[in-house]
């Protein structure tokens, strides 16, 4: 748990091609099944570095989740826009991008981050969650954290991609939500 952000529940990749990066983790790590989100995922408010975006921007070409144990795996291929995970790319970074946290007070802790300087980098709305991804990797090499603020209609999604990865055989590696 961070006590600054809340309980770390997921590790997210940016990777250049989902397919790909989908079959290692199944093939050569043993970690599925994995769930591919239907894109564009369409938002309710979206921000990147305080600029608005069009509610169905192409932010995501690709987005897939699986589970190991209580560890969410992302994997986030970039869509044509310009955005923090073409930025990654672009800097010929690879390897983690963010880790998710679940926010025990989403304003507060939001509020605290700003006030130590943190940056905004991304944030939205989706009918399942709030979110924003705060700029931490520039106080140190490494990973941006992002904040999440869940409803249960999200709770119970991760929670069935949860219990798959719990009674998964290997077959099946990729699934559609």
């Amino acid at each position: 748990m961070s006590r600054l952000f809340g309980d770390i529940f997921q590790l997210a990749y940016v990777v250049e091609d989902l397919d790909a990066a989908m079959a290692h983790w199944t093939q050569n790590i043993g970690v599925g099944p994995f769930y591919r989100f239907p894109v564009p995922l369409v938002f309710d408010e979206v921000a990147i570095r305080g600029q608005q975006l069009a509610l169905d921007a192409d932010i995501f070409g690709g987005v897939g989740i699986a589970y190991s144990g209580n560890t969410m795996i992302e994997l986030i291929q970039p869509g044509s826009v310009p955005s923090p995970y073409r930025e990654f790319l672009a800097a010929g970074r690879s390897g983690a991008h963010h880790v998710g946290t679940y926010a025990t007070d989403y304003d507060a802790q939001l509020a605290a981050a700003k006030a130590a300087g943190i940056k905004v980098v991304f944030e939205g709305k989706l009918p399942m969650s709030r979110f924003v991804y705060l700029e931490t990797d520039l106080l140190y090499p490494g990973t941006m954290v992002e904040l999440v603020e869940p409803a249960q209609a999200m709770i119970d999604l991760f929670d069935l991609v949860k219990a798959a990865a719990r009674d998964w055989d290997g077959s099946d590696p990729v699934r559609s939500l």
